[in-house]
């Protein structure tokens, strides 16, 4: 176990981190207040006569989450029984999003869905644990509820937003919202994406999802929600019947009233939740995951080693893979690019010192139809996932741009072809990075082993997952990996 941690993701749409500077206090404010008592009608009466409204109650920890207007909480902090009155923080989701319609992706160290073979979860499925009777959920943004991938395994929804719930309630077709909101869908792909021989296989296909909408899509495009939303959603979920709650999202600050409620659904409720470290490469974990009654996830790539991206520190527990991981998308949100020889302009580019969006760039400004840039020596042989980062340049629409490994870009250029055709297709999966990524690796072992021992409580879970790792950096436990890469074939072989 660890005392504190956190969570987070990495991919092609760069979601904000934060909220924005204001330019002037607002007129209200939403907070958190905690009482040493069950919320009363008089409490009530409090945030009314001072012109609040309550947004949110968490009888189980004796809180609120309140509207009130500017200035006003210190009125509230001298109530007799109020034990806080807290910011009511804002968390999001943390992802740099980076032909398979017909066919199964079959799990490799050369392909998006290495995390299987490196975590040893494919020897794991081969024995017979898939995760089956398991209720494995997560609390994310909107979700593709019809992709062929999620569909098969989802039984409910909720979302915090409109306080609906159902197959479809966080559906993000229906809500409109499919281009902002793709992290839940690549995230619950990788817990438990269905083998049913079409895109990818999660750790877990024989586990059930259910899923709670807690960050949605603000007039500004990004993607947030605030401490008490997250909260509301993953105490649905936990009364609902999930098992494990996969949370890979964060930012903000500590709150007592959200450590209060984590701890009360492990230790109450056995629920076990999982959260990722961060996204800052910081050498200390973001919140929500800086609780004790959450298992911490770090992030590595195909070859083991830690990501630049990945948060650190004395509260990390495990890592997992998070570095261009394929999962699921929104069905029209998905992007395939590559290249054939054949009758288009391209330009070929080695990869450098500048940016893949200032390389594209300069390929527009030659009057290139396509830019094709491919990795260098001092990043390895294999692929990359480059990002433009913006919809457009400056806006004139981008060219067509792809990425290829350095033994490909070599191959072309020593061929000289004097034309190619690139190709950027609409599929249902898609590339991403992020702690966000490696979290739902270490959602789907717990369901793995919930599948095998459902009596198991959190704590035990955590234990089988923790001491049965393969090592990495110095032996035992570091605050670089934790216990280590998880290990799902050793963990389930520990598991009664």
């Amino acid at each position: 176990m660890k005392a504190f941690l956190a969570a987070l993701a990495v991919g092609v749409f760069a979601l904000i981190a934060g909220a924005s500077t204001a330019t002037s206090a607002p007129s209200r404010e939403h907070l958190l207040v905690g009482y040493n008592h069950a919320p009363t009608a008089a409490d009530r009466a409090a945030i009314a006569s001072v012109g609040g409204k309550i947004r949110r109650e968490f009888a189980s920890i004796g809180a609120l989450a309140v509207d009130l207007p500017s200035g006003k909480a210190a009125s509230i902090r001298s109530q007799s029984g109020v034990s806080y009155v807290e910011t009511d923080g804002v968390r999001t989701p943390l992802s740099l999003s980076g032909t398979l319609p017909t066919m199964q992706l079959v799990p490799s160290l050369d392909n998006g869905l290495y995390g299987l073979v490196t975590t040893h979860t494919v020897e794991a499925q081969a024995a017979g644990n898939i995760g089956s009777g398991v209720t494995a959920c997560v609390a994310d943004t909107g979700l593709d509820t019809n992709h062929p991938d999620i569909a098969p395994n989802l039984v409910d929804t909720y979302d915090v937003f409109s306080g609906t719930s159902g197959l479809h309630a966080t559906d993000v077709y229906a809500l409109g919202v499919q281009r902002t909101e793709t992290h839940a869908t690549h995230v619950s792909g990788i817990v438990l994406g269905a083998n049913n021989g079409l895109g990818i296989v999660g750790v877990a296909p024989g586990a059930k999802l259910k899923e709670a909408r807690v960050l949605e899509t603000h007039a500004d495009g990004t993607v947030s929600g605030e401490t008490s939303e997250v909260m509301a959603g993953v105490q649905w979920l936990a009364e609902h019947g999930c098992q494990v709650i996969n949370m890979s999202l964060g930012g903000g600050d500590r709150s007592q009233a959200e450590a209060a409620l984590y701890n009360h659904i492990r230790n109450d409720l056995h629920v076990l939740i999982v959260v990722a470290s961060g996204n800052d490469a910081s050498k200390k974990v973001s919140f929500p995951g800086g609780y004790q009654s959450v298992l911490t996830v770090g992030a590595v790539d195909s070859s083991n080693q830690l990501a630049s991206f990945s948060n650190t520190g004395a509260q990390l527990d495990v890592v997992a893979p998070g570095v261009d991981n394929l999962s699921s998308f929104p069905v029209t949100e998905g992007r395939d690019a590559f290249a054939t020889i054949g009758s288009t302009t391209y330009a070929l580019i080695q990869r450098g010192a500048v940016s893949f969006a200032q390389k594209v760039d300069s390929a527009m400004q030659a009057g290139a139809a396509a830019a094709i840039v491919y990795n260098n020596a001092a990043n390895g042989p294999g692929n990359f996932s480059g990002t433009l980062g913006t919809v457009d340049d400056n806006g004139t629409p981008w060219i067509p741009a792809i990425s290829l490994s350095q033994t490909d870009g070599e191959a072309i250029a020593a061929a000289h072809p004097a034309t190619a055709s690139a190709f950027n297709v609409v599929m249902a999966w898609n590339y991403d990075s992020g702690t966000s990524m490696a979290t739902p690796h270490v959602t789907g072992l717990a369901a793995l082993i919930l599948g095998k021992d459902p009596k198991l409580t959190p704590d035990q879970v955590e234990t089988i997952i923790e001491r049965h790792t393969t090592d990495l950096g110095v032996p035992n436990y570091d605050t670089k990996f934790g216990w280590g890469l998880i290990n799902s074939n050793a963990a389930l072989a520990a598991t009664p």
